[in-house]
């Protein structure tokens, strides 16, 4: 009995539809486009999209493409029931270039969330005194009319009383955003992004603790020695791994992340009031997606250099105004930010329809000791990464010519192990 051989990193592309804005003309774009990038970022609030196109029937002008027309795609695993599946607003048509003979045309379109093109025609102007969760929802649903999920991962303290005069939809969220702090977690990082599954308002600290729950089979090995390790075998391995940041502790001392001053100032009664961070102190508060997550720095470096502030911050008050409890959360912000600038990896994959931006996953990577055969994991870098972009990459030259890669940036913050 015979069966069907599939590549690791095959790819079924299941729609790639071209529609105009009055939805009265479709055409399929399978046969034109030879590459598809799709980009999704937990700093970024909507996800983006490239077309590469090979124009041989003069589409661009006959259907024509003029920035209303709406892309639909929908790839995935082959044997695999899960698919990724997005719709994009044209956004622009660059990189035009004709050959020789003018008769074929290579050219690039952009698109994006349609969420983005109803934010760039309006402004808003609206008073809100509110929670920052009760806000950002009622601008997705009043202003951007979005039909699509907006979950809210950990809940907000304190109102906000914000008068928003002509900002854009996502502006006016982005301001809310910096000023939430979080009822649960220290670090109050809030992010503001879309993914495969909605719009998702939460702290990054949320993303690593909750979601390392759902990481299952999201394992992924990085065998540098060709497969010596059998567990390496499979779909989920590395095929090109490389830390772009793996310590800059003079950036985190400028930064305060091992002790900052953040000064409250009310400018109805002059009194200021300090809040001190100290990270010996407080930073076991701190959630990472490691199960035994351990600091960045030695207890004796903290304790050498971490003894005198080496930032403070003034946050400007006036206490007429609903407390918003940012001072209090400002320093640990600074400091949890700092960190998970730190111990950065960028990773290449076989394309995964299963990941998403905000996904926590485990990576296994081998010590560099000289050895021939397997070596046993690194005991710093090893563990689990939350996914803060994605990259979907699909190269579709020919029906016999198509494969599906990702690139990942996978944060964490912390160490597994130092003993």
């Amino acid at each position: 009995m015979s069966g069907t051989y599939t590549k690791s990193d095959s790819v079924e592309i299941k729609t790639l539809t071209l529609q105009s804005s009055k939805g009265d003309r479709t055409y399929d774009l399978r046969s034109q486009v030879v590459s598809i990038d799709v980009f999704e970022d937990i700093m970024f609030p909507v996800i983006r999209a490239e077309f590469q196109c090979i124009d041989a029937i003069d589409l661009l002008n006959s259907f024509p493409i003029i920035g209303e027309e709406i892309i639909t795609v929908e790839f995935a695993n082959p044997g695999i029931d899960l698919t990724s599946s997005y719709t994009f607003h044209v956004k622009s048509v660059e990189n035009q270039i004709s050959n020789q003979s003018a008769k074929v045309k290579t050219y690039t379109i952009k698109a994006i969330s349609e969420e983005f093109i109803t934010n760039a025609r309006q402004f808003i102007t609206k008073k809100y005194s509110s929670e920052p969760t009760s806000i950002i929802q009622d601008v997705m649903k009043s202003f951007l009319k979005t039909d699509k999920t907006v979950a809210i991962g950990d809940p907000t303290k304190g109102v906000q009383e914000v008068l928003f005069s002509r900002m854009r939809p996502f502006q006016a969220i982005d301001m809310v955003r910096k000023r939430s702090v979080s009822k649960d977690y220290a670090s109050s990082s809030y992010v503001f992004f879309e993914n495969k599954r909605g719009f998702n308002f939460c702290s990054i600290e949320y993303l690593m603790d909750q979601l390392k729950a759902n990481i299952k089979d999201k394992i992924f090995y990085y065998d540098t020695t060709g497969n010596s390790d059998a567990r390496n075998m499979n779909t989920r391995n590395i095929l090109s791994l490389m830390n772009t940041s793996q310590v800059n502790n003079t950036k985190k001392l400028t930064q305060g992340s091992l002790h900052n001053i953040v000064k409250r100032f009310d400018i109805l009664t002059g009194e200021v009031v300090e809040t001190v961070y100290k990270n010996t102190e407080q930073q076991q508060k701190f959630k990472f997606a490691s199960n035994n997550a351990v600091g960045l720095n030695s207890t004796d470096f903290e304790q050498k250099h971490g003894e005198k502030p080496a930032s403070s911050l003034l946050v400007p008050h006036s206490s007429h105004m609903p407390e918003t409890y940012t001072a209090e959360s400002m320093g640990a912000k600074h400091s949890f930010v700092s960190k998970i600038s730190q111990n950065i990896y960028q990773a290449h994959i076989n394309g995964d329809v299963a990941l998403t931006a905000g996904d926590v996953i485990t990576i296994n990577i081998p010590t560099s000791d000289g050895s021939t055969g397997g070596s046993p994991d690194n005991r710093l870098s090893s563990g689990n990464y939350l996914i803060s972009k994605i990259r979907h990459m699909i190269h579709n030259a020919t029906s016999a010519q198509k494969s599906y890669r990702c690139s990942l940036e996978l944060i964490k913050g912390n160490y597994e192990d130092r003993s």
